[in-house]
């Protein structure tokens, strides 16, 4: 009975989540203050993870995954991708200790827009 409830909150939480940020460069953090997702992933990412999410020598030398890479998208959940940014994952730090909530969220979201499409 609690897993039903843990995965009924799950999926309102992505699916209010991913609702609320597709589609917005910025998103409204606590007290009107603005979250912009690339500034924050440039800021906290980019060392490992490039700017455009490719990787950086530094990442690749630590294995970080191609985040614009479709195949790797596609196999991963957006639950996976909030609780890597959130608890961390193999050498990548936690970000629940220096990111507020909706910062983690925004940043999950933009983790999604960094997907490379496949020219026709």
């Amino acid at each position: 009975m609690v897993n039903v409830k843990r995965t009924i909150a799950y999926h309102a939480f992505f699916l209010a989540f991913f609702s609320l940020c597709s589609g917005f460069s910025s998103v409204s953090g606590q007290e009107g203050e603005e979250v912009n997702p690339k500034k924050l992933f440039e800021y906290h990412c980019a060392t490992c993870h490039g700017e455009d999410g490719n990787g950086t020598k530094r990442g690749h030398e630590l294995k970080v995954p191609n985040l614009t890479d479709p195949e790797w998208q596609s196999t991963k959940k957006d639950e996976e991708i909030l609780n890597s940014i959130t608890n961390g994952k193999n050498k990548m730090p936690r970000w629940s200790d220096k990111l507020k909530p909706v910062e983690i969220r925004v940043l999950a979201g933009y983790v999604r827009k960094l997907v490379l499409k496949k020219r026709p």
